[in-house]
C-alpha cells in the first residue's frame, strides 16, 4: 500500500533534528496531520500525534482479533477434527507477538 504525502508533510531528517520542537508543536496543534521523515531522498519514518497512533494501534488489535475469529470459523466449517493449541495457530498464521 502506498501513501501519498504532501510537500509540506515531508521533512528531511537533518531539518527534523534541528527543529524537532517545531515538528512536535505542528503535530500537537494540528497544523500538520503527520510528518514524513526523509533521509537521502527516501522516506524513512512518519511521526503522528499520539492520539492518531493509539487509534491505529487499537484498529490493528481489532483486525488481529477479526482474523483469528475468521480462522477459527473456517476451521470449524472444515470440520477436520484436528485440534491445535492457540499458540501453535498464532505462530502458523504469523500472528504471534
Amino acid at each position: 500500500m502506498s501513501v501519498a504525502y504532501t510537500k509540506d508533510e515531508i521533512v528531511s531528517a537533518s531539518r527534523a533534528a534541528r527543529s524537532f520542537g517545531k515538528v512536535l508543536a505542528d503535530l500537537k496543534e494540528r497544523r500538520k496531520r503527520r510528518v514524513a521523515i526523509a533521509k537521502n531522498n527516501e522516506l524513512e519514518a512518519v511521526i503522528l500525534p499520539i492520539e492518531d497512533y493509539e487509534t491505529m494501534a487499537e484498529a490493528m488489535a481489532v483486525m488481529e482479533h477479526v482474523e483469528i475469529y475468521r480462522l477459527v470459523q473456517e476451521r470449524k466449517r472444515k470440520g477436520t477434527g484436528k485440534r491445535t493449541s492457540l499458540d501453535a495457530l498464532l505462530r502458523k498464521e504469523r500472528l504471534a507477538v
